[in-house]
């Protein structure tokens, strides 16, 4: 059996089903940006409308910052780490105490941002400010899976601009596909740099599944897509024996 600890969202997440019975999701860390993750714990006022636990618990966790804490928590039950971007998309915000939290689907659903006192800043993903800060978590994630000795692989498709019933011109709130890989690319380029194993699957590949259990989306693939990355990782995993 092969434990992983999953960090991300969707890409990483979805690709559980192709690997086979012999892997198991330790933990699963979702809709935490790096940068939350590096900043550790800040302080958000009200209380959550959200009604799932799964969303409430992803929140929380995000506001705890305890990402880097939880990989460190599971070190000695997890063999890999898989992790993606794709949370890091809509960038993240930081309070009046610099506290920084991410921007997702779940902090807007929860209403929590109306309850603080003051408005909070957003950075936004691809600016300068957001790249330095993700840079800065970058490099404190690479020196702890190095202290933990934690295989880690990194996965990063290109965002779909077609789907398999021949529709295409996807935009992810108002911004089309390609610029969005446009502003992945210095990010990917920086995990490289610091030495982390990624996976660039062909752009072939990059292709939005219109019945994807999850709704159609430039980041929800075709099944030949989840097969590579899977077949990726165990590559990866055999090359560790």
């Amino acid at each position: 059996m092969t434990n992983a600890f999953v960090f991300g969202g969707c890409v990483s997440r979805d690709i559980r089903p192709y690997l086979g019975d012999g892997w198991e999701m330790v933990e699963y860390v979702a809709r935490q940006s790096w940068i939350s993750a590096a900043s550790g714990p800040t302080v958000l006022k009200g209380t959550s409308a959200l009604t799932s636990n799964f969303q409430n618990r992803c929140l929380q966790n995000d506001i705890a910052g305890n990402g880097f804490q939880l990989i460190e928590k599971h070190r000695d039950d997890v063999d890999i780490l898989i992790a993606d971007l794709i949370v890091e998309r809509l960038g993240v915000y930081r309070n009046q105490d610099k506290g920084i939290i991410t921007h997702s689907w779940e902090l807007e659903r929860s209403t929590l941002l109306d309850q603080q006192d003051q408005p909070l800043q957003h950075i936004t993903f691809g600016d300068p400010d957001h790249f330095q800060l993700w840079q800065d978590s970058a490099k404190l994630l690479r020196e702890k899976i190095e202290e933990l000795q934690l295989p880690t692989l990194i996965l990063a498709p290109l965002w779909a601009s077609k789907a398999d019933n021949g529709g295409g011109g996807f935009d992810y709130r108002g911004i089309p596909a390609e610029q969005w890989n446009r502003t992945y690319e210095p990010y990917y380029d920086y995990v490289e740099q610091l030495g982390f194993n990624l996976v660039r699957p062909p752009s072939r590949l990059s292709v939005a599944k219109k019945e994807h259990k999850w709704g159609l989306a430039a980041y929800h693939y075709i099944d030949k897509m989840y097969v590579y990355l899977a077949n990726e990782i165990q590559s990866f995993s055999e090359s560790l024996s």
